[in-house]
C-alpha cells in the first residue's frame, strides 16, 4: 500500500483522531523538502498551517479555515472536498484542492486520508483570466443548457444596471431581454445565438436589442461560442460575448440624418435659384405695372394682391435658403440679451395673451457674431411652434447663459466643438413630442399640423440658421411634459456692438434716371426682359446678351459706348465672372454688377466675383435695381 501511495503524484497524508500525521507519501515529502521522520508525528495544523490548534474560521491567518477533519472525526461522514491555503516550511503559501475521507486503522479507530492537489498556478491563471474578463469593455457571460447565467463580468452587469447576485442563476433571456421565455419562442425576429450553439455545437452571432433594469434599450452584437463539447459535439456551456453598439448606431443615425439634411439642402438651394428667377420677373413686371398705373385705377388692387402673394413666395424661398444654410447673412458682433429684449414685444404678439412670456438673462453679457435679423427669425419660429403646442395656454421661457463645452461634453453628446458658447434655452409647457416625432422635427416640410396649417419649414429654418452661425441645436421633449430647445452659438470677446440698422436712402425718382449704355447678360428670358424694361424706362440704353460668350462679343462690338456691365453670375458657355474678367482685360476701368438667384455660398463655389464688384441677389425690385446701378455709375 505504501508503494502504491508513493507512486501517486498528488500529496497524501493520513491523520489520526488526535490530528497527528501518521503517514506522508513521497509527493508531499518532495514538495516540502523534508524526510519522513520530520513529518510523521507532527500535528497536521502545525505542519500545514503553522498553527498551534486545529483550524477554525474564528482564528486568524492561514488557520482561519474550515477543518474537514473535525467534522469527520465527530460524525464519521463521507468525503469532504474544499480548497485550503497551506504554508510550506520555507514560508511560501500554496493552494490545494483537498478531498478528505474517513478510514479505520487496525483497531477500528477513525483516521482521515487527505488527498491534496497543488492548484496554486491554476488558481493564479484563473484569477488572471477573471481579472481580464472583468476589465474588458465587452459584456461576457457563460450560460448553461438551461439558459441560466453561471458567470457574468463587470461590463455585462454595468450594462444591465444590476448587481452580480441579481444575475447569476437567472435565465439569460429574462435578464437581457426581460422576456418570460427563451427568445426564439417569440419568432424569427428574435434569433437566439445560445440555442444555435447548443443545437449545432458551432459559433453563432446576431444583432439584438437588450434592455437594462429600467427598460432602456441597449443595441448589441452578440457572439456565442461552445464550451466543453461532448463526444457528440454538443456543448455543455455557451460563452456569449455582448458588444454594445448603442453609440455606434447613434452616430450612424446622426451621420445619415446629416447626409439627408445636406441632400435636401442642396435640392432646396437649387429650387430656390430657379424660383428666384421666376419671382424676379413676376415681382419686377408687377411693380413696373403698378408704377405706371394711375392712383385711382381700380385694377391696382389686383396687382397689389399679386405682389403680396409674390412677397410670400419670396419669403418661402428665403426659408429654403436658410434651411440649406445658403442664405445671405450679415454677421456682426451683437449682444445676445439685447437682441432678445428687442424682439420681446413681437414675441408677445405671436404667442398670444393666454401664454406667459418669461425671459431669464444670464449674469454676463454674451456677445456672438451673428445676423441679428436671422436670430430674431429663430426666436419667432420657436415662439410660433410653442404657441401651437399650447392651445390652452401655458408658459414660454427664454433663458440665456454663457457656457463652456469640453471634450467630455462632445464625447457624451456626439456633437459640438470645445470652446465658450452662448446658450439660448427656449422651453414651453405644451403637449410635447414622442421620440418618433423628435427624430423628424428639423426635416423640411415635416409637420404634425393639419394640411394647410403650416409649411413644415419653421424648425428646419431654425436648424439652418443655427448651423450657418457655426452653432448647434438639440431638443428635449416628452409627451405631456413640454419641449425644450437648446441653442449653442460660439461666443466672442465683447467689442464694438453694431446696433440694428436699416439703410435708408431718400433717393428721388429723378436721381435714379440715367442715359448711359449698359450691357445686360442674362440667360433667363423673363429676367432679362424685366431688367431691360426697368432700365429702358429709366432712360438707359440697353444691349442684350443671352450668355457669357454673347456678352463678350457684344462688348467688342460696342466697347466705346458701354459704361456698365450687368451680368448674371452663372450662365452657359461663360460664367458672368469669366466674361467680366475677359472684358476687363480689354477695358480695365469698366464697371460691373453681378446678379444671381443662387446663394452666396453656392455662387462663390462655382465662380468668384472680381474684387469690388457688387452682387445683387434675386428677386430684386425695380427701385433697388436702379439704385444699385446709379450707385455704381456715380
Amino acid at each position: 500500500m505504501r508503494e502504491i501511495l508513493d507512486s501517486i503524484a498528488d500529496c497524501i497524508l493520513i491523520i489520526d483522531k488526535d490530528f497527528n500525521i501518521v503517514f506522508a507519501n513521497k509527493a508531499i515529502l518532495d514538495l516540502c523538502g523534508l524526510e519522513k521522520d520530520e513529518v510523521i508525528g507532527e500535528k497536521c495544523y502545525v505542519f500545514d498551517h503553522r498553527c498551534n490548534m486545529p483550524c477554525s474560521p474564528a482564528l486568524k491567518g492561514s488557520c482561519r479555515a474550515t477543518c474537514p477533519l473535525t467534522e469527520i472525526f465527530k460524525s464519521g461522514k463521507p468525503a469532504v472536498s474544499l480548497t485550503h491555503r497551506h504554508v510550506m516550511p520555507d514560508g511560501m503559501e500554496l493552494l490545494f484542492d483537498i478531498t478528505a475521507s474517513p478510514i479505520r486503522d487496525e483497531k477500528g479507530d477513525i483516521q482521515v486520508i487527505e488527498v491534496m492537489r497543488d492548484v496554486t498556478e491554476r488558481k493564479k491563471t484563473e484569477e488572471l483570466f477573471q481579472n481580464l474578463l472583468q476589465v474588458i469593455d465587452e459584456g461576457f457571460i457563460i450560460i448553461d443548457r438551461d439558459f441560466k447565467i453561471i458567470y457574468a463580468n463587470k461590463a455585462y452587469t454595468d450594462a444591465c444596471k444590476r448587481p452580480t447576485e441579481d444575475i447569476l442563476g437567472r435565465h439569460c433571456y429574462a435578464i437581457s431581454h426581460q422576456f418570460s421565455k427563451p427568445c426564439y419562442e417569440y419568432g424569427a425576429e428574435h434569433p437566439c445565438t445560445v440555442k444555435d450553439v447548443f443545437d449545432t455545437g458551432e459559433p453563432s452571432r446576431a444583432l439584438h436589442t437588450h434592455y437594462d433594469k429600467e427598460g432602456r434599450p441597449i443595441y448589441v452584437e452578440t457572439k456565442a461560442y461552445p464550451l466543453f463539447k461532448d463526444k457528440d459535439g454538443k456543448a455543455a456551456l455557451a460563452i456569449e460575448i455582448i458588444i454594445n453598439i448603442t453609440e455606434k448606431i447613434r452616430l450612424e443615425k446622426q451621420l445619415l440624418h446629416a447626409q439627408k439634411m445636406e441632400t435636401v439642402g442642396t435640392l432646396a438651394g437649387g429650387v430656390a435659384h430657379d424660383f428666384n428667377n421666376i419671382l424676379t420677373a413676376i415681382i419686377g413686371y408687377g411693380q413696373v405695372a403698378l408704377m405706371k398705373m394711375p392712383k385711382d385705377d381700380p385694377n391696382r388692387k389686383y396687382i397689389e394682391s399679386m405682389l403680396e402673394a409674390s412677397d410670400r413666395a419670396a419669403n418661402l424661398t428665403g426659408s429654403l435658403l436658410a434651411f440649406s444654410r445658403k442664405g445671405i447673412s450679415d454677421k456682426r458682433p451683437v449682444e445676445l440679451n439685447a437682441v432678445i429684449k428687442d424682439v420681446g414685444k413681437l414675441l408677445r404678439r405671436v404667442i398670444g395673451e393666454d401664454v406667459e412670456l418669461k425671459t431669464v438673462y444670464g449674469g454676463d453679457d454674451v456677445t456672438v457674431l451673428a445676423d441679428r435679423n436671422q436670430l430674431e427669425q429663430v426666436l419667432m419660429n420657436l415662439a410660433v411652434n410653442a404657441r401651437d403646442a399650447m392651445p390652452d395656454g401655458g408658459t414660454f421661457t427664454i433663458t440665456t447663459a454663457k457656457t463652456t463645452i469640453d471634450e467630455g461634453f462632445v464625447k457624451a453628446h456626439g456633437y459640438g466643438r470645445p470652446g465658450t458658447y452662448a446658450l439660448i434655452t427656449v422651453s414651453d409647457t405644451g403637449i410635447g413630442m414622442d421620440e418618433e416625432t423628435l427624430g423628424h422635427i428639423f426635416e423640411p416640410f415635416f409637420t404634425t399640423k393639419e394640411v394647410g396649417k403650416g409649411t413644415g419649414l419653421g424648425l428646419s429654418v431654425v436648424y439652418g440658421i443655427v448651423k450657418q452661425h457655426d452653432g448647434f441645436i438639440n431638443c428635449y421633449s416628452e409627451p405631456g411634459n413640454g419641449t425644450t430647445f437648446r441653442i449653442y452659438l460660439p461666443a466672442i470677446q465683447p467689442g464694438a456692438i453694431d446696433a440694428p440698422h436699416e439703410e435708408t436712402q431718400a433717393v428721388g425718382a429723378a436721381s435714379l434716371q440715367g442715359t448711359e449704355t449698359i450691357l445686360l447678360a442674362e440667360d433667363d428670358d423673363g429676367v432679362r426682359g424685366f431688367t431691360k424694361t426697368v432700365l429702358t424706362d429709366a432712360g438707359y440704353k440697353v444691349i442684350e446678351a443671352v450668355d457669357g460668350e454673347d456678352a463678350v462679343r457684344k462688348f467688342m462690338e460696342n466697347k466705346d459706348a458701354i459704361r456698365l456691365l450687368i451680368f448674371d453670375l452663372i450662365m452657359p458657355k461663360k460664367t458672368g465672372n469669366e466674361a467680366y474678367n475677359e472684358i476687363k482685360g480689354l477695358a480695365p476701368q469698366i464697371k460691373a454688377i453681378f446678379v444671381t438667384g443662387y446663394s452666396p455660398e453656392l455662387a462663390g463655389r462655382k465662380t468668384s466675383p472680381g474684387e469690388g464688384v457688387p452682387v445683387v441677389y434675386k428677386p430684386i425690385s425695380p427701385k433697388d435695381l436702379l439704385r444699385e446701378v446709379r450707385g455704381v455709375l456715380g
